[in-house]
């Protein structure tokens, strides 16, 4: 899936330049020679009734064995479209009430990316590696882990199907000790906790790997049923056209749903892996009067409708999803797609996941819209907008998919520098009606990156029955308030009146004992700082660079409804921040990190933190100018203080502003929402 180290090709900079109609002309070289014309016409979806009606023309010709079989499998995958449209009874735990948010996170196992941190046979090991990811996620904010079951047909889980994971054990078809489970373990700990378990499995992957070829354990369905496989970019798969590998992926499902009480059954956007997949004996046998494309699309949707159909009549309250490419088809190829220029599911993948989610061939929808907002060949909000416009109606949910595997680049001239561009994204699904929620890729990512940690456990502080109102979470007057994760923190201004929020009546909920409790305590009660809707204040989260100007200028009392807007380039036109920095600005207080920039999103270092407050104590004559740099020399750290900022920090310092800690001021590291109030709270006192 996204990112696995086997399949490195996700990155669709590397697509750009590419021409428009250049997919369709690729699946015409794939398919059985025909004129340019009719293969574009049979590649341009049609309405659901009409498509249907065609398939019923072509598979009205075929004869003999081939075309019987052909008719079969077709006419069982309308019928399955069919029941699942009219609607089983059923009532979904796996999906969340309308008006709460998806908040999940993906967990890949395939090459033991994600789980287990090393691959081992003990129990205990496991079971530790999982509670771990379990607790963090939680922490996190997350209600939903899509935990990846079969990442290459073998199994985290005990099956008579697949063998054991040799991601699991280190050796395929080798067990844990004491018959230890990991997807009954995992699934049972997920609920104690409040979180959802989804069972990600991928269906066509036999290995990610070509020295796995001639590795597969003893009994292998692959071994014994060879005829099914093809070998693909020295890889093997499972041939959708296969009608016994279809029936081998599906008896996987049923063997998943009926075994364990897991919240849904999730795959992702691996279908056909090429166009130029061996699969011309199957098409042979089974292709009938279909154009190639035609007969492997219909191949594609009849695993997807019958995996949909199992989870439905399970009477478990399962639900089933997909995660498919973002772009289902560019508008080059058919005037129904979306306005980019990527890889496209329909041609490449053989995957209609646009018919899908209009013939309810599935609960939910999570498209990996990879990319950043303004990307030109495939814009983020573009994206989000058009597949908004496909679930509109039908009763799917949409989930986005999004890339925080891809935060953290160290050009700082990149959109995905440092983590703000997750938080604007999220910023915007949460303004989209139809956006149900998001999954994000992957776990691991938000382990090794502690900014992205604080950023998450900030933008999922809002309970998700309210992350869904139009205008973003908690946001006052709708447009006009807070759009983003850290709606709440400290003297961020609850919409264009300026009101501060204020501590609950008790105090808040998590800084029983903590050393800054009486500072945020006395701020509260002055309406400096507030906390989140929940009544919690996070106070070691740490603090946006546009927050912590929020926070001076609604402190010394600058901000005006009719004030000076920013200069600043980087920034939304309708950002909740703009009038702060706007004010903070022409008052000299910020400069900016250069280019006419400010970097609004990213979290705010003490040093830039106390630069920042000493020209707003020097403009407010709360403190005075020419402090020598000496009382800097009582802490261990004053080399790594930055030129600009030695002065203020020095002058904070003798002020009694700031006291470091343990004989350090640790200048590069982010603040706190703890460190912001002390600091503030002994200017007020």
């Amino acid at each position: 899936m996204k990112q696995d180290a086997s399949d490195g090709n996700r990155n669709t900079e590397a697509l750009a330049g590419r021409p428009a109609g250049a997919f369709a002309a690729q699946a015409a070289a794939v398919a059985t020679p025909r004129p340019e014309a009719a293969v574009a016409e049979a590649l341009t979806p049609r309405p659901e009734a009409a498509a249907q009606a065609a398939l019923g023309r072509r598979t009205a010709r075929p004869a003999g064995q081939a075309g019987r079989r052909l008719m079969a499998a077709l006419t069982a995958c309308l019928m399955l479209v069919c029941l699942v449209a009219g609607g089983l009874a059923h009532t979904t735990r796996g999906a969340y009430a309308a008006d709460t948010e998806m908040r999940g996170v993906w967990v890949p196992t395939v090459l033991s990316l994600n789980y287990p941190s090393k691959a081992t046979t003990d129990p205990d090991a496991l079971k530790e590696d999982a509670l771990r990811i379990l607790d963090n996620a939680k922490a996190l904010g997350f209600n939903a882990v899509f935990f990846q079951v079969r990442p290459t047909s073998d199994a985290l889980y005990r099956s008579s199907i697949f063998p054991w994971s040799k991601y699991l054990t280190g050796t395929q078809g080798l067990a844990p000790e004491g018959q230890f489970d990991p997807l009954a373990f995992i699934t049972q700990a997920a609920h104690e906790r409040g979180l959802q378990l989804h069972a990600w499995l991928n269906p066509y992957r036999i290995t990610s790997e070509a020295a796995d070829n001639d590795k597969l354990a003893p009994g292998h369905p692959a071994l014994a049923h060879p005829e099914w496989t093809v070998l693909h970019d020295s890889k093997m798969y499972w041939n959708p056209g296969e009608p016994g590998a279809r029936q081998l992926i599906s008896d996987g499902v049923r063997e998943i749903v009926e075994n364990y009480d897991v919240d849904g059954i999730h795959i992702d956007d691996y279908f056909y892996p090429g166009q130029d997949f061996n699969d011309a004996a199957a098409y042979a046998a089974y292709g009938g009067g279909l154009t190639l494309a035609e007969w492997r699309l219909a191949n594609t949707e009849a695993t997807v409708t019958d995996m949909h159909y199992i989870t439905r009549s399970s009477g478990k309250n399962m639900v089933f999803g997909v995660s498919p490419v973002g772009i289902w088809a560019n508008l080059g190829t058919s005037p129904l797609g979306s306005d980019t220029r990527g890889g496209e599911a329909y041609t490449q993948k053989y995957a209609d996941t646009r018919g899908w989610v209009k013939r309810g061939a599935l609960d939910y929808i999570a498209p990996q819209i990879y990319w950043n907002i303004g990307f030109d060949v495939a814009e983020y909000k573009t994206l989000v907008d058009w597949w908004s416009d496909v679930v509109a109606g039908t009763g799917v949910k949409l989930y986005i998919g999004q890339a925080a595997y891809r935060t953290g680049n160290p050009n700082r001239g990149s959109a995905w520098h440092g983590v703000s561009e997750i938080g604007r994204q999220l910023d915007y699904n949460r303004g989209k009606p139809d956006v149900d929620g998001y999954i994000m890729y992957t776990y691991n990512t938000f382990i090794e990156n502690p900014e992205l940690y604080s950023l998450m456990q900030g933008l999922n502080s809002v309970p998700a029955s309210d992350a869904l109102r139009p205008g973003g979470p908690d946001a006052p007057g709708g447009a006009d308030g807070p759009a983003g994760g850290d709606e709440a923190l400290p003297g961020q201004q609850g919409g264009a009146d300026g009101q501060q929020g204020a501590a609950p009546a008790g105090g808040f909920s998590d800084i029983g004992g903590h050393w800054a409790a009486e500072y945020i305590l006395k701020l509260a009660g002055d309406g400096v700082i507030r906390g989140y809707p929940d009544g919690s204040f996070m106070p070691d989260a740490m603090i946006k660079r546009a927050d912590f100007v929020i926070m001076l200028t609604g402190l010394f009392g600058m901000l005006e409804e009719d004030g000076p807007d920013t200069t600043f380039i980087d920034m939304a036109p309708d950002a909740y921040y703009r009038k702060a920095l706007g004010a903070a600005q022409a008052a000299g207080i910020v400069t900016g990190i250069g280019d006419n920039m400010f970097a609004p999103e990213e979290n705010i270092t003490r040093q830039d933190m106390m630069a920042i407050f000493y020209r707003a104590l020097l403009i407010n004559g709360g403190i005075a100018p020419g402090t020598q740099l000496n009382s800097l020399e009582a802490f261990t750290d004053r080399r790594d203080i930055a030129a600009y900022a030695a002065a203020p920090m020095a002058a904070l310092v003798e002020s009694g502003f700031v006291t470091g800690n343990d004989g350090m001021l640790e200048p590069g590291k982010p603040a706190t929402r703890a460190e912001t109030a002390t600091m503030l709270c002994r200017f007020t006192q």
